[in-house]
């Protein structure tokens, strides 16, 4: 903007200063609309310059950002046959300062969608000799808009002093998000048959089994065993907080 105001001021033969950008996006002299020029002219009188109306910034950020959100998730599972439906989800995320809502609201969305999959579909099956069976499309169960609900996305802005635009990734939150809210939401609404775990993905076999043992008396335990490092982990409390802990995000 400052480049273009240089060029503006230039051509217009007036002061930098007494440029400013107009209400219908082009940059004149300030209490003359009909001195203003587009910004393809302006373009056009850098390039001509032997320069491109262009400004490239490289910014090293000292440390990382934290987005954060929260999703909810509603399925509909089918007692006879084990099959999960997702009905609604709605995702609230924190990215920091929003610069184009429609890229946002599209990672959001596809965020969710692979989340969704994760959690209801998509899996690498193997044979007994370790031969991969799920190598094609034709095998691979991966969702399309057909399997999946309209999703409520919304947002908040909380911006982080850690750059100056302010913003956090966005692209991996719908996949952190979507995929325990769906995958809860399955156990959740087998919860009053006894079911307290299903393996991800939430197949229809899967979910069949786990229904059937849940009514048979034997439903698959929902605590397993942890590995021998988890005895090894500090106990909350017992420590001095994190270096990170009460860090800006």
């Amino acid at each position: 903007l400052e480049r273009a105001r240089a060029l503006a001021a230039e051509a217009l033969e007036a002061d930098p200063s007494d440029v400013v950008l107009t209400d219908d996006g082009r940059l004149g002299v300030a209490g003359v609309p009909a001195r203003a020029l587009a910004w393809s002219e302006l373009a056009t009188r850098a390039a001509d310059a032997g320069e491109a109306l262009a400004v490239a910034l490289d910014q090293r950020q000292e440390a990382a950002t934290f987005p954060f959100g929260a999703h909810v998730a509603v399925v509909e599972v089918d007692r006879e046959t084990g099959s999960a439906r997702p009905l609604r989800h709605v995702a609230v995320d924190d990215c920091g300062r929003i610069l184009n809502p429609l890229i946002v609201t599209g990672q959001q969305h596809g965020g969710i969608a692979q989340g969704t999959a994760q959690a209801l579909w998509e899996q690498m099956v193997y044979d007994a000799d370790g031969t991969p069976l799920t190598t094609t499309l034709a095998d691979y169960a991966m969702p399309s808009a057909a399997e999946l609900p309209s999703f409520e996305t919304f947002n908040t802005e909380t911006p982080t002093p850690l750059n100056p635009l302010g913003a956090k990734g966005i692209g991996e939150s719908g996949t952190i998000g979507a995929t325990p809210a769906v995958h809860n939401a399955v156990v959740d609404a087998l919860a009053h048959l006894g079911v307290r775990h299903v393996d991800m993905p939430c197949t229809p076999e899967r979910v069949w089994r786990a229904i059937r043992s849940a009514e048979a008396g034997t439903p698959e335990p929902a605590w397993r065993t942890p590995p021998d490092v988890f005895s090894d982990l500090p106990v909350r409390g017992e420590q001095d907080e994190p270096e990170a802990a009460g860090a800006d995000i």
